[in-house]
């Protein structure tokens, strides 16, 4: 609508579309609980209050009595890609739940696609009715190339160029907080840009004192790595962003919110968001469960409302249109029936109905990829068992073994002693030595690390993922080369993906054909399909709850201690290659 029409529609001269009529709404700005009535003209609220002089013959009126009526929610930090959806999907699910606006650090497909794949990705997510509020990734590739590559880069030039797209509102996660230290140049280089811009989101973890005084310094107003309320409290005081992390992985909102509350805290920079989330967990509820959880935590009941709306829009700056219920803002409301259980009955985005009673009521057709990111997994070498060996001339090998543990993305150095048959190197699955590969799958290069693993516990049969932070090239690993090379085959077939493989054929199969990260499916399916990938590696004895999860990443070279990528094993402390055999 132009601005005159917004301000003749306030005034009740242009009649409404839709009125809201006897609920309460869950104010935001004052704290409270307020009877009052919404009138919404186009995608517009225009008045709140009196409107009966705003109802026309064609005004829709909705009773909402004994309901609440809060602004749509918003996830403050989402790397969409973790759910294996797709954009439009991950809109599919949440609405339903009240969320209607996320904060998107496309960091994986960056990792796979680089500006290419977070345009194209642009353009997917302007089409929905949520709001999307893209960061551009910081760091990518994570590390040191000489460790391992990935198949984007975004560098200052990159960032430049993608910093002004619509939808764009400034620089994702700052991971690398040593480089902001350091003065590193091109960390540098990146802030200095990143200030002309809305935001800079940071990284922080255990950042303390000057460190933490200097990391602010530099411009970067958030963080969700806090795990402790001390650690907390200290980057509230010190005037940061906090967002309260509840993810699928990672769970630190209790923990976080206890010292807030029992010490009667400000919450006014606290923010709810998950990072990661599997499908399984969104399909059960989104920010709506991390209110209710703050509630139970001993938050104010709209105080925790208002971590999951106007702080959120404060943050982005965006809290002209959104956040609030109040004239001139977007109407993007949910009607709750339940305000401690966050029960969501209706949502609005835009002033359409776009949910009720837990199901989508506007179709969202699904966006049709391009070349940039589908087809993104090639692989230069011809796979066969053979490619797998490790190679030695004596007649036993005390190889250097990733040790995994369950729930941790750490990895310890082992070592093994392993029998040498006819000069290659045998895993050893009694003693769950298991062999491991990561296969270079963007460029064709050719390269290719190999290793030893034990965690797992499989006898038999093997595991290969395209999902393999941060890089996300070709990771398999199992008890034997033959099918090591079935399900890596079956992965590039497949054009990415996740296969579990025993006695020379694939047992099952998740297909994530975009940038190999996520599904074109719906997210039932790609549920039912995880459900049956891990029963599958579970029938093989599996010691794992999520074997997936840990081989994701076991090729990240920058959480200690011992990792693998295509350039070889990475001793991650002293940050260099070595060698997989120690004598």
């Amino acid at each position: 609508m132009q601005l005159e029409d917004v301000i003749r529609a306030a005034l009740g001269e242009l009649k409404a579309d839709l009125v809201l009529e006897g609920g309460e709404i869950i104010n935001v700005f004052t704290g409270e609980l307020e009877k009052a009535n919404v009138a919404i003209k186009g995608d517009a609220i225009v008045c709140v209050g009196d409107v009966d002089e705003h109802v026309g013959a064609n005004t829709r009126v909705l009773n909402v009595k004994e309901m609440y009526l809060s602004p749509g929610f918003f996830d403050a930090h989402i790397h969409v890609e973790s759910s294996q959806i797709t954009p439009t999907e991950f809109a599919r699910m949440c609405l339903p739940h009240g969320t209607t606006s996320v904060v998107w650090d496309p960091h994986e497909v960056a990792n796979v696609a680089g500006v290419d794949g977070v345009l194209e990705f642009l353009q997917e997510v302007r089409r929905l009715p949520v709001n999307f509020f893209v960061v551009i990734p910081s760091c990518v590739p994570a590390s040191d190339p000489r460790l391992g590559g990935a198949g984007g880069r975004i560098g200052v030039e990159e960032i430049k160029k993608l910093k002004d797209e619509r939808g764009v509102v400034g620089l994702g996660e700052m991971m690398n907080f040593p480089g902001v230290l350091g003065l590193d140049p091109d960390v540098v280089a990146k802030l200095k840009v990143a200030m002309e811009m809305r935001v800079i989101d940071g990284h922080c973890p255990g950042l303390s004192g000057k460190e933490l005084c200097a990391y602010i310094a530099a411009g970067i107003r958030s963080d969700h790595e806090s795990v402790s309320g001390e650690e907390g409290i200290e980057k509230l005081r010190r005037g940061m962003f906090i967002k309260l992390r509840e993810g699928t992985a990672s769970k630190n909102l209790s923990e976080l919110l206890k010292p807030i509350v029992k010490l009667g805290l400000d919450t006014r920079n606290c923010l709810l968001a998950c990072d990661d989330i599997s499908p399984e967990d969104l399909k059960k509820g989104h920010i709506n469960l991390r209110i209710r959880m703050s509630i139970e935590e001993g938050v104010d009941p709209v105080k925790a409302y208002q971590m999951a709306t106007l702080n959120a829009a404060t943050y982005l700056g965006v809290d002209r249109v959104l956040g609030g219920l109040a004239p001139g803002r977007r109407a993007d409301i949910a009607v709750i029936s339940d305000l401690e259980k966050v029960k969501v009955e209706r949502v609005f985005a835009g002033g359409v109905m776009v949910a009720e009673n837990g199901k989508l009521t506007v179709k969202l057709e699904q966006f049709s990829y391009s070349g940039k990111v589908r087809g993104s997994v090639r692989v230069a070498q011809k796979i066969d068992p053979e490619l797998f060996a490790v190679r030695h001339d004596k007649s036993s090998a005390v190889v250097r073994v990733i040790k995994v543990e369950e729930g941790s993305i750490l990895t310890h150095e082992d070592e093994a002693e392993l029998k040498v048959i006819n000069g290659v190197v045998e895993p050893s699955p009694a003693d769950d030595v298991l062999q491991v590969a990561v296969l270079e799958r963007h460029r064709e290069t050719g390269e290719m690390g190999l290793g030893f693993v034990r965690g797992f516990g499989i006898s038999s049969g093997s595991f290969a993922s395209t999902v393999a932070h941060d890089s996300h090239n070709l990771v398999v690993m199992g008890a034997s080369r033959k099918d090591m090379a079935v399900a890596a085959r079956e992965v590039v077939r497949m054009q990415g993906g996740m296969v579990v493989a025993d006695g020379g054929k694939v047992l099952e199969s998740l297909p994530l054909e975009v940038a190999g990260l996520m599904s074109t499916e719906s997210a039932d399916i790609v549920i039912e399909k995880r459900r049956r990938l891990l029963e599958a590696a579970k029938k093989l004895e599996c010691t794992l709850h999520d074997p997936f999860m840990t081989l994701s990443f076991i090729s990240l070279p920058v959480i200690p201690f011992l990792k693998i990528t295509e350039k070889g094993l990475v001793d991650v402390t002293a940050q260099r290659i070595v060698e997989v055999v120690k004598k």
